[in-house]
């Protein structure tokens, strides 16, 4: 059985985030917080969610400022960048489960740019155990041929022109995910038009990033049919997490019976039976 109350959750800085929280009734194992991708709402890890909490896991999801249910009525003028989510937002729910689950083990599982950002959490040194979903880098070139195209249509044409005509990305309209912010769309492409994707702008902003104090074990899934999160990528992101303990794990769509999976395929239900049981003997 599980116990799930939707909650409010207050961000470093005052703001109010979206989350849900399920419990479940028997003995628990320990709680997972969940981190999304860049403009998913925190409901496609719902079923996922649930089954870590049928197998024992608290599990804690939420939306981002400006995403989802944490957004604001309109978008236009509304101000928050990417790193606010993993600064303010991704912090700021850890430290509720570090006051609410003191005694649980703590695992966070990220899901593609939520894996990028626990480098900014100044709380990330208490992490238990991390798991990345599809996590990477994201310079466009380094994205598989031909659907890097389609992400380099969003830096250079979309992303500008959206964000003059409405002053925020208004990704509904093309079915591309929840509308962005127009600061988390210009960081967004500032980053992925770039080589070196966030180090330079981290470096010249002199951003804070604690990635060497992850020295937990990291399980690193990575999709052999992700154009984005692909070996490339994934790998960029890995050499920040130098002191942890990483294993990968390599996902090959005809092993598992389908012919694709993707960016997000992982999270569907039909991979209760094999993915999702296979990631819970290793939490």
């Amino acid at each position: 059985m599980i116990e799930e109350q939707s909650i409010i959750i207050i961000a470093e800085d005052g703001y109010e985030l979206s989350a849900i929280l399920r419990v479940p009734t028997r003995d628990r194992k320990g709680i997972v917080q969940i981190h999304s991708g860049t403009g998913i709402p925190q409901q496609l890890y719902a079923n996922f969610a649930s089954y870590l909490t049928e197998k024992g896991y608290a599990t804690l999801t939420f939306d981002y400022r400006g995403i989802a249910e944490s957004a604001p009525a309109s978008l236009k003028g509304f101000k928050a960048t990417i790193r606010d989510w993993g600064m303010l937002d991704m912090t700021a729910v850890f430290n509720w489960v570090l006051t609410h689950f003191p005694e649980d083990k703590k695992i966070i599982v990220a899901h593609s740019m939520g894996g990028q950002m626990i480098g900014l959490m100044k709380n990330c040194d208490q992490i238990d155990q991390l798991v990345l979903i599809a996590s990477s880098t994201g310079y466009w070139k380094d994205m598989d041929s031909p659907y890097k195209w389609l992400p380099a249509f969003f830096w250079y044409i979309m992303i500008p022109v959206h964000t003059k005509i409405f002053g925020y990305v208004n990704a509904r309209k093309v079915k591309q995910g929840e509308n962005l912010p127009r600061g988390v769309a210009l960081e967004w492409r500032k980053w992925c038009t770039n080589p070196t994707y966030f180090e330079d702008d981290f470096r010249d902003t002199n951003q804070s990033l604690f990635f060497d104090k992850i020295k937990i074990p990291l399980l690193s899934i990575q999709v052999a049919d992700d154009p984005l999160a692909n070996q490339t990528t994934a790998t960029k992101l890995l050499k920040y997490y130098k002191n942890a303990q990483i294993q990968i794990q390599r996902i090959i769509p005809a092993e598992m019976g389908v012919q694709k999976i993707g960016h997000t395929g992982y999270f569907s239900r039909k991979f209760k039976d094999n993915l999702w049981k296979k990631l819970v003997t290793e939490l």
